[in-house]
């Protein structure tokens, strides 16, 4: 395998950069030979840095738009025509990538685990990178992952919509997979767990132990526009419809940390409101975990005091001082699932319209929730 992390830089001015001499290439308006202007000129162009600039030239460097001389600048290339393109396909044509949302996260490296026992037993090689939820690298990671390889996994970084280097791999017919997360404005191949089946079952959960005023709390990165959330989120409201409850929006927390800060922080902020729920539902355990160790702070007693239902199953979950009770996630056959699918889509196995692969979530019963039913686990696949 092989590791990639890329800096932050803006995103409007790279994309702008990038999107602006790509189409000036591709219409004509820069003609092969041509020397582009210094790295220095373009980013005062665009009151921008050097850096930003130089990166967005990498990756038309990466496909085969511009080429640098040394001493000389930086030229626009000849394109090849389809055919020389099907005869300059890179020698490692069992090579598969994969781009993950940030590196040290639990679900990222089952993930990871998950592709790599796919796709090492047919025979493909794998190369991952880190975009560490910054949109540039992302899109810098598929362009150079794309010049490798002849497929890719994506796990979106937070709030993506409308993004340009995903679209344009669909434009491309080349053939990749998003995972976790899918992008509604891109109809593409996609495996995510049943996260609207998992937000109900968590949410009908203490709903039927009593609880009325139940909590969603979402971390501040993405929140409700990443869709991951937005589907557990969209779980929450269904259960509270169907049980006769009334959604409060007051009850929607949106801009959770995690990791939870030093205290005081927003976590604390919820747990001693005076209006507070009896009952949370976390859009993933380190929010839970944010929420336990605040109301420890404040000798609230968990459950007693109020009732917390994380979402992963993250390794920890079950050793807390109060084991949490949680929506597990299936988090290596999420990668698995999406390497199959990848590598069946590039050997023609699967082919036609997008495929949408949904994997049931199953509902871990432990102390947090304060529930006294002698249950360790059911499962839940979100269908009525």
């Amino acid at each position: 395998m092989q590791e990639s992390k890329k800096s932050p830089h803006s995103q409007a001015l790279y994309s702008q950069i990038l999107n602006e001499i790509r189409e000036h290439i591709l219409s004509g308006d820069l003609a092969v030979g041509t020397r582009l202007p210094p790295e220095a000129e373009i980013a005062q162009q665009h009151q921008t840095s050097r850096g930003t600039v130089r990166q967005a030239l990498s990756i038309l460097v990466t496909e085969g738009l511009l080429e640098r001389i040394q001493g000389s600048g930086t030229f626009v290339r000849k394109l090849p025509s389809k055919q020389e393109g099907k005869q300059q396909q890179p020698p490692a044509k069992k090579n598969v990538g994969l781009i993950l949302s940030q590196a040290g996260d639990e679900l990222n490296m089952d993930i990871l685990l998950g592709v790599e026992q796919v796709v090492k037993p047919r025979g493909y090689q794998l190369s991952f990178a880190y975009a560490e939820e910054d949109p540039q690298a992302l899109a810098f990671d598929i362009a150079r992952l794309r010049a490798n390889t002849v497929g890719l996994i994506i796990f979106p970084i937070s709030n993506s919509s409308h993004d340009s280097s995903i679209e344009q791999l669909k434009t491309d017919s080349f053939p990749f997979v998003l995972v976790d997360r899918y992008i509604p404005e891109i109809d593409c191949d996609y495996v995510v767990s049943d996260n609207i089946g998992g937000g109900y079952r968590g949410t009908e959960h203490l709903l039927i132990l009593g609880h009325t005023r139940i909590g969603f709390v979402c971390s501040s990165r993405g929140g409700l526009l990443t869709t991951s959330v937005r589907d557990r989120w969209e779980g929450y409201r269904k259960a509270l419809k169907e049980y006769n409850q009334v959604y409060d929006e007051s009850l929607v927390y949106h801009n959770a940390p995690t990791p939870a800060p030093d205290p005081p922080n927003v976590y604390d902020d919820i747990m001693t409101s005076a209006d507070r729920p009896s009952a949370f539902l976390a859009v993933n355990d380190a929010v839970a975990l944010g929420l336990l160790q605040a109301a420890q702070r404040h000798r609230i007693r968990v459950p007693e005091d109020v009732a917390l239902v994380g979402f992963d199953d993250v390794s920890y979950a079950a050793h807390l001082s109060v084991p949490l009770t949680t929506i597990a996630q299936q988090r290596k056959e999420l990668g698995g699932r999406a390497g199959t699918l990848l590598i069946n889509r590039i050997e023609g196995q699967v082919v036609g319209t997008p495929k949408h692969i949904q994997l049931p979530t199953n509902l871990i019963i432990r102390q947090s929730c304060g529930a006294r039913l002698r249950i360790s686990s059911s499962s839940f696949d979100g269908r009525e």
